[in-house]
C-alpha cells in the first residue's frame, strides 16, 4: 500500500460472521490524500469468511478425487428446518446418518427391518449426494431384545397354577436386584433382607416425592415379546408405607417406549396382593413395567410373577396362588452360533438389498478394538466397562450381563464373525467400498496397532479383504499435537488401505469460546486436512466426513452437550472454522486472493 494513501477503519467487525453480514467496514479518504482505490482495502476476518465459497467448491478444484461428507441426523434432515437443509445440501458431498442405518434403529423386537425414516431421509436428499453406511456390526445400539430372543433357554413351564411364570428372581431370594432395573425422579431400590412376605427378601422403593405414576419405574426386560391375542397376568404382594399408596402395573416396548396394560393398585401399609390379567393387543411389547412415581412413600414388593394365563381367569381360582415351575433348556454353543449368523445375513442383506446402490460405502464393523490395553470387544472376555460375561443358571435362567443395546457378536461367533460380517457384506453390497472404522487412533498408537491386527487377521482369514479403515477423529483442540496426527496418518497409509477421516470433529471446552479458542480450532481442523493430504496417497484417500453440521443444541443432546466443536455456530452461521477447512482443503490461506473490490461488489 502506497504512504500517501491513508486508510482509516471505522468499525471493528465482529468474530463470528452472521446469517447476513450488513455491518461493512466503513472507508473514507481524508482530507488531501488520493482517494481510496477499492482493490487496496483491506478485509477484516468476518468479511473474509462471507467471501468463502461453498466447502465442496473447493473439495471440487482442490481434491477431485475425495467426497466431503457430514454425519447428520436422519430425523433432523427430514424436519421443517429449511437452514439446517440448505447448510448441508450446499456443502457437503456425501451424507453419513448418525443413528438411522445402525441395528437398534432398523431391526424390530421380531427381527423384522423398518426402513420408514431411511426411506424418507433417501426421498429428500439430492440425487447428486453420495450415501455411505454407518454401520453393519457394532457392540452398542443393538436391537438386544431380539438377538438375546435367538440365543436364550427355552422355558418350559410345568402348570402348577394359573401362570406361566417368566419372572426370574421374582422373590428376591437372591439377595440382589438381578433382572431387575429401576430409575427417575431421585427413587432408589434396594433388595433387603427381612423386608419381604413373611419376613424374607423383599424389593424396598422409595419414592421421595409426588409425580406422575411413570416417574418411578421398576423394570423388568422379558427374553421373549408378548404375544398379541394371548391372555396375560400380573401378580405380585406390597405393601406401602403410607395407606395411600399407589403401584401402577404397565408393559412396554423397550425401544420406542410404546405400551398398553396399564392398571393401578392401591397398596396400604398392610401386604396386599396386587393381581390383574389383561390381553396383549400390540407386538413388540418386551417389558414389564411396575411404576412407583405418582405417591411419595417407601414401597415393599415380593413374590412377583408375570406370565401367559394358563386355564381359567386367575380371579376365580380359589385357595392360595401357586406359580408354575419352570425348567430352562439351554442351547449349545453350536446352536447360537448358528442362530446370530442367521441372523447377522438377514441383517446385513436386507439392508443392503433394500438401499441399492444407492450406498457407495459401508462400516461393516464399528469400533471393534477396546481402550485401555487394546483387545477385540466381546472376545475373551473383553468387554465394555459395566459389561461382564453372560451367565446360564438351571434356577434363574439367563442373564446376559450386558447394558440394553449392547451385544457382543463375537462373544458367541468368536473372531469369525469379523470375517463373516464382510463376507456378507461384500455378498450383498458388491460394488461398496467395505471399512473398518474406531476412534482414538490418533491418540493411542497401540489401538491403532491392534486395529490394523484386526484388518489382518479378516484379510487373511476370509474370503473378502478390507478396502478401507475409518479414523474417526474427535480430537481435543487443546491438547491435539501434529506429531500425533502425522504419525497415525503415516502408519495408516503403510497398511496400503483407503483410509477415510470418518467422524471429524474438534472439542474446544466449552460452549462459549472466546477469539483464541476459535483460531484454535480452526488452525486444528486445517492441520488435520493437510496432514491428511501430506500423509495419504492420492490413490488411498477414501474421504472426509465432519461429525455433525453445527454447535446448535438439538445435534448435542447427547453428543458433547457441553463444546462447540462443529465449524457452524448454533444459527447455522460459519465459524472461523470453516475458514480452516476451506484453507485446509486447499493447502492454502484462500482469503490471500481476495480484495476490497469484494467488498464494494457486496460480496
Amino acid at each position: 500500500m502506497k504512504l500517501n494513501k491513508i486508510i482509516i477503519p471505522v468499525l471493528a467487525a465482529p468474530l463470528l460472521l452472521t446469517g447476513c453480514y450488513d455491518e461493512k467496514m466503513d472507508w473514507h479518504t481524508p482530507d488531501g490524500h488520493y482517494p481510496v482505490v477499492s482493490d487496496e482495502i483491506p478485509l477484516s476476518l468476518q468479511e473474509k469468511i462471507a467471501n468463502y465459497d461453498n466447502i465442496k467448491a473447493y473439495m471440487a478444484q482442490y481434491m477431485p478425487n475425495v467426497k466431503l461428507g457430514l454425519g447428520l441426523g436422519a430425523d433432523k434432515y427430514i424436519s421443517d428446518d429449511t437452514a439446517y437443509v440448505n447448510r448441508c445440501n450446499d456443502n457437503f458431498q456425501q451424507f453419513v446418518t448418525g443413528n438411522a442405518m445402525k441395528h437398534g434403529s432398523v431391526v424390530q423386537n421380531d427381527g423384522s427391518l423398518k426402513f420408514t425414516t431411511i426411506d424418507a431421509f433417501l426421498a429428500k436428499v439430492p440425487s447428486d449426494i453420495d450415501i455411505y453406511g454407518h454401520n453393519f456390526i457394532w457392540h452398542t445400539q443393538q436391537n438386544q431384545t431380539y438377538l438375546k430372543s435367538l440365543i436364550a433357554p427355552t422355558v418350559e413351564v410345568t402348570p402348577g397354577s394359573d401362570i406361566a411364570n417368566v419372572i426370574q428372581n421374582g422373590d428376591f431370594e437372591s439377595g440382589t436386584k438381578d433382572h431387575w432395573s429401576s430409575w427417575g425422579n431421585s427413587s432408589t431400590t434396594e433388595v433387603q433382607e427381612g423386608a419381604g412376605y413373611d419376613g424374607s427378601y423383599g424389593l424396598v422403593m422409595v419414592n421421595p416425592s409426588d409425580a406422575d405414576d411413570y416417574s418411578a419405574q421398576l423394570a423388568y426386560d422379558l427374553t421373549d415379546p408378548l404375544v398379541a391375542g394371548k391372555k396375560y397376568i400380573i401378580r405380585f404382594k406390597a405393601k406401602a408405607s403410607t395407606p395411600a399408596g399407589t403401584l401402577q402395573f404397565a408393559t412396554q416396548n423397550s425401544s420406542d417406549y410404546s405400551g398398553e396394560g396399564y392398571h393401578s393398585f392401591s397398596v396400604g401399609t398392610e401386604w396386599t396382593t396386587c393381581e390383574y390379567d389383561y390381553t396383549c393387543t400390540k407386538d413388540n411389547l418386551n417389558r414389564v413395567l411396575i411404576n412407583f412415581g405418582k405417591v411419595a412413600g417407601t414401597y415393599y414388593i415380593d413374590d412377583v410373577e408375570f406370565g401367559e394365563e394358563i386355564g381359567g381367569s386367575a380371579s376365580a381360582k380359589r385357595g392360595p396362588a401357586k406359580a408354575s415351575s419352570v425348567t430352562y433348556k439351554f442351547k449349545t454353543p453350536e446352536e447360537k452360533k448358528a442362530a446370530l449368523l442367521g441372523a447377522m445375513e438377514s441383517w446385513i442383506k436386507g439392508m443392503a438389498e433394500h438401499l441399492g446402490n444407492r450406498i457407495s460405502g459401508w462400516d461393516v464393523i464399528n469400533e471393534p478394538i477396546t481402550d485401555g490395553t487394546p483387545k477385540w470387544r466381546g472376545i475373551d472376555g473383553n468387554f465394555s466397562e459395566g459389561d461382564s460375561e453372560p451367565v446360564e443358571d438351571p434356577e434363574s435362567g439367563f442373564n446376559l450381563n450386558w447394558e440394553s443395546g449392547h451385544f457382543y457378536w463375537g462373544y458367541y461367533i468368536g473372531k469369525e464373525y469379523a470375517t463373516k460380517a464382510f463376507e456378507l457384506a461384500r455378498k450383498y453390497a458388491p460394488n461398496a467400498k467395505l471399512y473398518v472404522n474406531d476412534y482414538n487412533l490418533e491418540t493411542s498408537p497401540a489401538k491403532l496397532a491392534e486395529l490394523i491386527n484386526f484388518v489382518k487377521y479378516i484379510d487373511e482369514n476370509g474370503s473378502v479383504k478390507v478396502d478401507g479403515i475409518g479414523t474417526q477423529m474427535h480430537v481435543d483442540g487443546k491438547s491435539i499435537t501434529k506429531e500425533q496426527i502425522d504419525a497415525m496418518f503415516q502408519t495408516l497409509a503403510a497398511t496400503g488401505k483407503l483410509i477415510r477421516i470418518s467422524e471429524l470433529d474438534v472439542r474446544i471446552g466449552t460452549t462459549s469460546p472466546t477469539a483464541d479458542d476459535l483460531q484454535t480450532q480452526s488452525d486444528v481442523y486445517q492441520m488435520i486436512i493437510e496432514s491428511y493430504k501430506a500423509n495419504i496417497p492420492e490413490a488411498q484417500q477414501g474421504g472426509i466426513t465432519l461429525w455433525t453440521l453445527s454447535d446448535a443444541a438439538d445435534e448435542h443432546t447427547y453428543w458433547y452437550p457441553d463444546d462447540a466443536p462443529n465449524i457452524f455456530d448454533k444459527n447455522y452461521a460459519r465459524k472461523t472454522a470453516y475458514k480452516g477447512v476451506c484453507d485446509g482443503i486447499a493447502g492454502k490461506d484462500i482469503s490471500e486472493d481476495f480484495t476490497g473490490d469484494m467488498w464494494m461488489n457486496g460480496k
